[in-house]
């Protein structure tokens, strides 16, 4: 491979390290998501400096083309992003069908409570004010 390929694979892995630890910082992303952005931009830059590391890791792994394991890996790293996600959106749907199931069991009770305010009102009232 050209230089110019393994400056390149460094400049994607400084910008996606230093794009996941500002997007931490600024609480954009959290928990899991977050080390696993970190893991992967340390990793490119890590494969970056050193192209030799990732044929060592394919020969272990026994995979002929070192492109190859980085393409798994690749499709791995978004099947489990994709799967972490799918589990935060199930997780906030059930809770906002829960929240809003208490919105509206508070705003029936709210309604109940003014109903009978505005009736002890009038009971209360002089019958000439209520003619009126």
């Amino acid at each position: 491979m050209r230089p110019d390929g393994y400056w390149l694979g460094l400049v994607g892995g400084v910008l996606v390290l230093g794009l996941s630890v500002e997007l931490v910082r600024r609480r954009y992303v959290r928990g899991r998501l977050a080390l696993a952005w970190v893991v992967l931009g340390f990793l490119s830059v890590v494969f970056a400096l050193f192209p030799q590391a990732l044929g060592w890791a394919a020969r272990t792994l026994n995979v002929q083309v070192p492109l190859n394991l980085v393409l798994f890996s690749g499709v791995l790293f978004l099947l489990v992003i994709s799967m972490q996600l799918a589990n935060e959106v199930g997780r906030l749907e059930s809770r906002t069908r829960r929240l809003a199931e208490e919105v509206a069991i508070l705003g029936s009770r709210l309604s109940a409570l003014g109903e009978t305010t505005a009736a002890a009102d009038e009971a209360e009232r002089p019958p000439s004010s209520r003619d009126q």
